[in-house]
């Protein structure tokens, strides 16, 4: 593949991850508001954004993480921190989606998100954080 080619793929990689991150921070700021006391409506409508934000990242990431593996690795076996790295993005990925998606349909029934979406999200910035760690570590 060309060195073009690698350069978009790696710059949307790398918006995947802003997006991400924005969405992770951007939520936890909401929170932390609403711990204080409530935010302010407008505040609290941006949730349901993020949410849309960091799954749209994460998609990214793989879609972008895996034609960088295919086309710049030649899908070569990269050691077990890779495959540690694979593995909590597959989970971090699995409670996006479903949190997103327990979000939206509450929302739309005109319903509180279920309680365990607020314990699923905790877990978010502990994944994300590990598995940039595991990629910076496999790609030294």
């Amino acid at each position: 593949m060309d060195t073009l080619s690698l350069f978009i793929l790696k710059f949307f990689h790398l918006i995947g991850l802003m997006l991400g991150a924005a969405a992770g921070f951007g939520t936890m700021a909401v929170v932390r508001q609403q711990r204080r006391g409530g935010p302010a409506p407008a505040l609290a409508a941006l949730r349901p954004f993020f949410g849309g934000m960091g799954l749209a990242g994460i998609l990214l990431l793989w879609a972008t993480g895996l034609l960088l593996w295919l086309f710049r690795y030649d899908m070569v076996d990269l050691g077990p921190a890779y495959h540690a790295k694979l593995g909590v993005a597959a989970l971090l990925l699995a409670i996006i989606c479903v949190t997103f998606y327990a979000v939206r349909r509450a929302l739309a029934a005109g319903e509180a998100p279920p309680a365990w979406v607020r314990a699923a999200g905790m877990t978010t910035p502990v994944l994300t954080l590990l598995a940039v760690g595991l990629a910076s570590w496999v790609f030294l």
